[in-house]
């Protein structure tokens, strides 16, 4: 180019310099592309390791479940805490990632609040599931070191109580109170059409007859803390004799305004009673008509007691075949005889009077009948808290002295930083 002029020599040199600057530009742009394929490369490679183990993480806290709790009452439910889960998971999550260098765990937190076990929603869904997969109770066996503290005498079960207010300030069903309202439940039983009308089939009723002792059937639950539970979550009386006496006076109330509609339905028996009253205070029949006929309706009840307390049936609406107490055993307290006048013996059961009345016709309703009528009309929130109680108790009781309900989750949410990118996760059984 010496033979160029200046002019053109300048040109050439230009057209060289706009090469290599546009050289250059592609030669960059070909690095960031591929740097930026390397990184998405290595982002997809994160992003998958993060997919593949991070359910992994979760599932291996849900494996920890807690043994006991699943065989005595087909519940899944692992014991912790916000503290203990995120370092579990923290734990887990290095150990999958141990050998994959470009991977930086930055942090992990978790939820446990929606998964408590205590929630209604929670609960019920555990109760749900093991009655749908017909998961059967296996009793827990009995060890002296693991026995609740201030509890009654382990002696007896109907000498059961507790009183220890650190025992009983822990329960799920602390501060609240409900019971069966047996007046209502005396008007659906009028109104009602059949005993399908009063029951509930709901999972929580079955699974209430499946895993709980009532005082006339134990179920073959083997060792508990309480005998009569079906009547704890009837009346919520943390003494086992008190329980079992707030339900009998629920069934003498039933049985007693139940006779009574009978009585005044059936003439016969209205007719004799007006005779009666006549003859022991002719001044004013009709009040003294009133006043037999409530003692004949409750007599009828103590004797419907014992019969159902004797293993044997009583009706909800009662027939003239099934009425058993006369009214000459009312009036002269022959009590103890069949409907023939005979006397009946029949076997101590629990420390329940033997004599009873037998009507001509034994049919109707046994003792885990009107239980489960009982059962059917509690509150639901009262029922879920009870069941709570008794197996916070019996957990104490028969396995770890410090087993709280509130303690224990059916799943958990939970996020994970790594390489500052955030995964979340959401686990449960």
């Amino acid at each position: 180019m010496t033979g160029l002029p200046m002019k053109q020599k300048s040109k050439v040199m230009n057209k060289k310099g706009s090469y290599a600057i546009l050289a250059s530009i592609l030669f960059s742009s070909m690095m960031i592309l591929a740097a930026a394929a390397v990184h998405a490369a290595g982002e997809s490679a994160i992003s998958a390791t993060a997919q593949n183990f991070g359910p992994l993480w979760g599932r291996s806290i849900l494996a920890e479940y807690d043994r006991n709790l699943k065989d005595r009452y087909g519940i899944f439910a692992y014991s912790g805490n916000k503290l203990q889960v995120e370092e579990k998971l923290k734990n887990y999550m290095l150990y999958s990632c141990r050998d994959k260098k470009y991977i930086s765990f930055e942090s992990c937190e978790c939820n446990l609040e929606e998964y408590e076990l205590v929630r209604p929603e929670n609960f019920f869904e555990q109760i749900k599931d093991a009655v749908a997969y017909d998961a059967k109770p296996m009793p827990i066996k009995y060890s002296a070191e693991k026995n609740t503290e201030g509890g009654g005498s382990n002696e007896a079960f109907s000498k059961r109580y507790i009183k220890n207010q650190r025992i009983i300030k822990t329960l799920p069903s602390r501060g609240k109170s409900g019971g069966v309202g047996v007046s209502a439940l005396v008007e659906k039983i009028k109104e009602s059409k059949s005993i399908g009308d009063l029951l509930n089939d709901s999972a929580e009723n079955i699974y209430i007859f499946r895993f709980f002792k009532d005082c006339m059937n134990d179920r073959n639950l083997g060792e508990t803390y309480f005998k009569n539970e079906i009547e704890y979550i009837l009346t919520g009386r943390l003494d086992d004799s008190d329980a079992k006496q707030k339900v009998k006076n629920q069934l003498i109330l039933l049985r007693n305004a139940l006779n009574l509609t009978y009585l005044y339905s059936c003439s016969e028996k209205r007719n004799a009673a007006l005779a009666a009253a006549e003859l022991i205070m002719p001044e004013a029949p009709l009040l003294t008509q009133a006043l037999i006929m409530e003692g004949w309706a409750f007599m009828e009840a103590r004797n419907d007691l014992k019969l159902l307390y004797a293993g044997k049936a009583v009706p909800l609406i009662k027939k003239d075949e099934n009425w058993a107490v006369s009214l000459e055993n009312l009036l002269s307290a022959e009590y103890g005889c069949d409907a023939d006048g005979k006397p009946v013996s029949g076997s101590e059961s629990d420390g329940e009077p033997s004599d009873y009345v037998v009507p001509r016709k034994l049919e109707g309703k046994t003792y885990e009948d009107y239980l489960k009528i009982f059962v059917a009309s509690l509150p639901r929130e009262t029922k879920k808290l009870r069941m709570l109680d008794l197996m916070q108790i019996n957990m104490k009781y028969l396995y770890c002295e410090y087993f709280l309900i509130s303690d224990y989750f059916i799943g958990l949410r939970y996020s994970v930083n790594i390489n500052g990118k955030i995964h979340e996760f959401n686990e449960k059984y």
